[in-house]
């Protein structure tokens, strides 16, 4: 009877230790995601400050959240643009692997100038930041659906 309570303490302990492995390598993914996180909070810190003025504030209450950008955006090349907001995204969701909805409006005027969600990242055609002579398309990173609209506003 005893060697058979071993033997099933034991099997026990080797199932138990199984199951829960998973849950040790979640924790240490958790601390990595913690640190990316922090890394992002921190770049971000710098793109706010009186050297870059990237964005000025962010308006958390509702989703998706409204984010509000300086002139330093209004200037940087589309690919510094989306990098910017990518790495918004990852901050505001709290996971370097996933994603939250943005939308973009400029801190100078309140305009809504763009988006950050599930077609992408998408900036609106007139807007201070996308100097453009073609008014009837809209800009749109190379990793998004491609949104083109004509001068009455409908979609093809």
């Amino acid at each position: 009877m005893g060697r058979q309570t071993g033997a099933r303490r034991t099997a026990i302990g080797l199932f138990l230790l199984f199951l829960l492995s998973p849950w040790f390598v979640n924790a240490q993914d958790f601390k990595a995601w913690q640190l990316k996180t922090a890394q992002f909070k921190e770049w971000l810190d710098v793109r706010q400050g009186d050297n870059y003025k990237f964005w000025t504030r962010i308006d958390g209450t509702r989703r998706p959240h409204k984010l509000y950008l300086g002139e330093a955006f209004n200037k940087a090349d589309l690919k510094d643009k989306e990098e910017f907001v990518d790495i918004f995204s990852h901050y505001l969701a709290g996971h370097p692997d996933k994603f939250m909805l943005i939308d973009l409006y400029d801190a100078g005027t309140g305009a809504a100038i763009g988006e950050f969600g599930w077609g992408g990242f998408k900036l609106y055609v007139g807007n201070p930041s996308q100097p453009s002579q073609d008014k009837t398309n809209t800009t749109v990173s190379s990793t998004a659906d491609a949104s083109v609209s004509d001068s009455k506003g409908v979609q093809h």
